[in-house]
């Protein structure tokens, strides 16, 4: 506990916290142009210097001394004069980065198609830095900065408040804030150094994982212990089961997908994209993963809904229809990998060309795929007709 004479007064609180207002403001892009003169790419690729060496690494070097400072760690002790000092220069850093990034994002030119020459100040790159650096310093060091003024003013407010259990959660909540807040910010400095296919990479690894949900609901469906206690389940029923397992095998290969495409540098068979790929193939590449988590969710609700309704809601375009669609999309994406896949050298004991293995691989995938949305669409139409007249009793 910090003595009486280290307390923060309620001038200075409020002088910190009337500054939080600006930590709700969310970055944006502003005006374009229609090309950059050579004079002002040479000025943007200076202002993300600045954000990758300097502005957000003392960020991240400020968060660890602001958690000791407010004695949360095992080994520190409250010092909230410095925990006053750490956010003000937080407070002056914050502003930095967000012009800065603001600076850099402003006026890039909105051509997605010929914009491969500006590289690290192309449209695509510069909006996600633009929305990754506004999540860290508006979503995440907010709650942080927050956090810590009120935490100095319940401990003014009452003497054993580090002996109090809204003390420990506050604690908890702050330590989980400091840790979100260090680890964005770290990721973020790597998207700087990084090429736009780990920005790329990223967001299919992200988007594989909110895929699990979604095997969890599909497993319940088909489980043994739900089906077996209805004897008289109706054709329908039975054929949404089906159905059921069928589109497990489909999110699977997805994710199976996804994780290749999300790891491969570290995969026996490493391969890169093309670094001269423009705003628009890579913007597609990275909505693609999102726009395929949304037609999984639509199918397994589709098949959720139909198994309690007992009647294929929506008909069978509500199951046919995501499936298409995230067919075209993978096939897409394939198409984009084909034209511009890299291999990385590799040691390969068959002394085989890395490209020759990535495109067995992805062969051997695409197969696979097709063998999984065919059964499950020719179960749909061929056996649907018959599931659905006469229905049985629920």
């Amino acid at each position: 506990m910090a003595d009486n004479s280290s307390l923060p007064s309620d001038s200075v609180l409020e002088a910190l916290e009337a500054r939080l207002e600006k930590y709700d403001t969310m970055g944006h892009a502003g005006p374009t142009k229609e090309f950059l003169t050579e004079d002002e790419l040479k000025t943007k690729n200076a202002l993300l210097d600045k954000l990758q060496y300097k502005l957000l690494p003392s960020i991240q070097d400020q968060i660890g001394p602001l958690v000791a400072s407010l004695g949360l760690r095992s080994n520190s002790s409250q010092n909230f004069e410095l925990t006053c000092s750490l956010l003000s220069t937080l407070d002056d850093t914050w502003w930095q980065t967000m012009l800065c990034i603001e600076s850099a994002a402003i006026d890039i030119p909105l051509t997605g198609t010929h914009d491969h020459h500006l590289r690290r100040c192309k449209n695509f790159r510069c909006n996600q830095m633009l929305h990754k650096i506004t999540e860290v310093l508006s979503i995440h060091l907010f709650p942080l900065v927050m956090g810590s003024i009120l935490f100095m003013r319940a401990s003014k407010v009452s003497t054993n408040y580090s002996e109090t259990t809204e003390c420990q959660v506050q604690q908890t909540d702050l330590l989980r804030e400091s840790a979100t807040c260090s680890v964005l910010t770290r990721k973020t400095i790597e998207w700087l150094q990084g090429s736009d296919f780990s920005i790329i990479q990223d967001q299919w690894q992200d988007k594989q994982y909110s895929l699990d949900p979604l095997l969890t609901s599909l497993t319940r469906l088909t489980h043994p212990a739900l089906t077996g206690r209805r004897k008289n389940m109706s054709a329908l029923r039975k054929h949404v089961v089906k159905l059921a397992k069928l589109a497990i095998p489909l999110i699977k290969l997805a994710r199976t997908f996804s994780n290749k495409l999300s790891k491969t540098t570290t995969t026996k068979l490493p391969f890169t994209l093309n670094t001269e790929l423009n705003s628009e193939t890579l913007t597609t590449l990275h909505e693609h993963t999102e726009s395929i988590e949304r037609c999984f969710y639509r199918l397994v609700r589709a098949l959720v809904g139909s198994f309690e309704a007992n009647v294929l809601v929506n008909g069978q375009t509500s199951l046919g229809n995501p499936v298409h669609c995230i067919s075209q999309i993978l096939e897409s994406t394939l198409v984009i990998l084909a034209l511009h896949l890299i291999p990385l050298p590799t040691t390969n004991i068959n002394h085989q060309s890395p490209g020759n293995d990535y495109k067995a691989w992805f062969t051997a995938w695409h197969v696979s795929w097709h063998r999984a949305i065919n059964n499950f669409l020719t179960t749909l139409h061929f056996e649907g007709q018959q599931a659905q007249q006469p229905l049985a009793p629920a």
